[in-house]
């Protein structure tokens, strides 16, 4: 049985690959690889730095969203208060 242009001679599943394609690391490929970790963990470092950022903002964000709900009903009310105090005055 032939496997779709591979000749049975060659089919050995569970042989150990020969080939010595492997070459070890040069120096310069491990200065270079030493260099992009270093520039992941800096960029990983900014990452963090960016968050906590984003997180006092958004707190800061929330409390402003809030004093100004607040702001919004002491207005409303000034403006019933002085609407009110006006048509007595007539």
């Amino acid at each position: 049985m032939s496997l779709s242009g591979f000749p049975e001679a060659d089919a050995q599943p569970w042989a150990v690959p020969t080939s010595t394609d492997i070459s070890e690391p040069t120096v310069e490929s491990a200065l270079e690889k030493e260099r992009v970790i270093k520039d992941i963990i800096t960029l990983r470092d900014g990452l963090r730095g960016l968050l906590v950022r984003i997180t006092e903002v958004d707190g800061e964000n929330e409390k402003l969203t809030k004093d100004n709900e607040m702001l919004s009903v002491y207005i409303d009310n000034l403006t019933r208060n002085s609407v009110v105090a006006a048509g007595t005055k007539r």
